[in-house]
């Protein structure tokens, strides 16, 4: 995307896990290491094109984030981690999850 100049905008939602994965069969292995998203575009991008990144962790910084991203840094592949709660998430999904779950959990059907 740097190479052939991309413009575009990324949100990278970043709740810190597998909520749904959780609520489907939880276990220490939906406990994962939080990467610096942020961090890893800049190594990639390595001083190379354009490309603009930030990490917001509310409404007011995504506000603004995304004004620059439209405005001062249009000509930029822009990159935007947002951070929220670990459990923001639908109550419809989390209602999946459940259903999933208990399907999950049925003994196999004999064939």
């Amino acid at each position: 995307m740097l190479r052939c100049g991309q413009k575009t905008v990324i949100f990278l939602i970043n709740n810190g896990g597998y909520t749904i994965e959780v609520e489907i069969h939880d276990g220490p292995y939906n406990v994962i290491k939080n990467w610096n998203y942020t961090a890893l575009v800049d190594a990639i991008h390595n001083g190379e094109g354009k490309c603009w990144t930030a990490k917001v962790f509310c409404e007011e910084e995504l506000i603004e984030a995304i004004e620059t991203a439209t405005g001062a840094k249009k000509d930029c592949l822009c990159f935007i981690e947002v951070i929220v709660h670990k459990d923001d998430t639908s109550k419809e999904l989390l209602e999946w999850g459940s259903r999933v779950s208990a399907a999950n959990s049925r003994p196999p059907n004999p064939q």
